[in-house]
């Protein structure tokens, strides 16, 4: 019995090492101020090596709804600064899972590829603070479809703009 892990190359070994970091990274922007359970950080460390193992799996989807979930159900009405921390970490991880799934694991990991999935995860990053101060200037309103209505318009013009940045950013080869 061969382990696939025995095939990885040195980039390889790289990308998964983020895609098991990340959620426990966000996980951890949660302290001081409400740390999580032990078994859930248990259960995402497995869950983690998990999906870092098999990156194209659904567990990587359950992993990152477990670490968000835990953050929507921690202190009510608190929105520290880490949540951006948070949401870095966990797109890191989703990247790094992308990039790792894009071949057999012998495949040694293309820096050209590495770079265009950079790109385009500083290009979503650094709307973080965005969304972040948005979701605070709207936590203070009364509930109702309105704010919903308006938060998905931001974010949606959020991501077009990044989008756009992105695009024009993402250095091209030429064939």
């Amino acid at each position: 019995m061969t382990f696939a892990w025995r095939e990885w190359t040195r980039g390889q070994w790289l990308l998964r090492a983020v895609v098991l970091l990340g959620p426990l990274v966000a996980l951890a922007a949660r302290w001081p101020g409400d740390p999580p359970r032990v078994w859930l950080v248990l259960l995402t460390l497995v869950l983690s090596a998990g999906w870092a193992v098999a990156p194209e799996s659904v567990v990587g989807a359950v992993t990152l709804l477990l670490v968000a979930f835990s953050w929507v159900a921690g202190t009510p009405g608190d929105l520290p600064a880490t949540a951006m921390v948070a949401g870095i970490a966990m797109l890191a991880a989703h990247l790094a899972a992308l990039v790792a799934s894009y071949g057999p694991d012998a495949l040694p990991v293309s820096p050209s590829v590495v770079r265009l999935w950079l790109w385009r995860g500083l290009g979503v990053a650094l709307v973080a603070p965005i969304v972040w101060l948005a979701a605070l200037a709207v936590r203070e309103v009364p509930g109702s479809g309105t704010v919903w209505l308006l938060g998905l318009a931001v974010a949606l013009s959020v991501t077009v703009v990044a989008a756009a940045v992105t695009q024009a950013a993402t250095p091209t080869e030429e064939s």
